[in-house]
């Protein structure tokens, strides 16, 4: 029976995939149609390129966490690979902690610029949407890659 833990890992990896895909479909529509309407019709759409744009922040931020799932980030293991298992594990621990403490820093900043964009009602110049719910992607981003990070630890140590 597979264990919760490594089983979410996976799904949560799953879900964060096919964001991706969608966010790459979607603005590759999105920029495909503004072409053809800017230089076929000569008639450019007023909000393909803003949305297009605001596309690309979810496929970012939404996906930063996808690669973190089966650990295809930048990770210089090179110095891990040396360390005998039990200081490997406190390295790896230590380097997930210190990562969580400032991504969670980062979201409770972010976090308060959205409230601070939602009390000004800041608005999108084309599509006329509150900034604010442009910029929650960043928050959920980063948290679901903390998830990830901790998520990755569990399953090396259960599969150990």
């Amino acid at each position: 029976m597979a264990r919760p833990a490594p089983r979410f890992a996976e799904l949560l990896t799953v879900i964060q995939e096919y964001l991706v895909m969608t966010c790459v479909v979607l603005m590759s529509l999105l920029v495909i149609a503004q072409v053809i309407f800017r230089y076929v019709f000569n008639d450019p759409l007023d909000w393909s390129e803003e949305l297009a744009r605001f596309t690309f922040i979810y496929l970012a931020f939404s996906g930063m966490a996808a690669p973190s799932g089966p650990r295809l980030h930048m990770f210089i293991a090179a110095v891990l690979i040396e360390l005998p298992p039990r200081l490997r594990r406190i390295v790896e621990v230590s380097v997930a902690c210190l990562a969580t403490a400032f991504l969670v820093a980062v979201i409770g900043i972010t976090i308060h610029t959205i409230l601070d964009l939602y009390r000004m009602e800041v608005n999108t110049p084309a599509l006329e949407l509150p900034m604010a719910y442009i910029y929650v992607v960043i928050p959920l981003g980063l948290s679901a890659l903390i998830a990830q990070i901790w998520l990755d630890l569990y399953k090396e140590r259960s599969t150990s």
